[in-house]
């Protein structure tokens, strides 16, 4: 995390990388920057618990520095984890309002 700026202009930067490798990601935030997302950005930093991945979709070079572990689940369990998943979803988007029905109105005649 590093602090760029003046008073009243600042510019953080916050990154993760691998030693002699690429960036893997980087956030800015501004002085106009919400604090309940840079908050949340902090404490998912600073949160100890693993987070599940697959493990193709992480870059080598970063694969190579952490500990990666698959397990196998019963079906059951993933099913209910998916129905979970949908139902949670589903609860967050509400249909909108069905539309008023349009008048029944005549196109309308040609004149010359």
């Amino acid at each position: 995390m590093e602090h760029l700026g003046t008073d009243g202009n600042d510019l953080w930067t916050v990154e993760t990388a691998v030693i002699e490798n690429p960036t893997i990601w980087r956030a800015y935030f501004t002085s106009s920057t919400p604090t309940h997302l840079i908050t949340a950005l902090t404490r998912s930093l600073a949160d100890q618990t693993p987070v599940a991945r697959d493990p193709n979709r992480i870059p080598g070079f970063a694969r190579d520095r952490m500990s990666v572990r698959t397990r196998r689940l019963p079906a059951a369990d993933v099913a209910s984890a998916l129905e979970r998943r949908v139902s949670t979803l589903a609860a967050r988007h509400t249909a909108p309002p069905a539309a008023a029905p349009a008048p029944n109105v005549p196109p309308p005649r040609r004149t010359r």
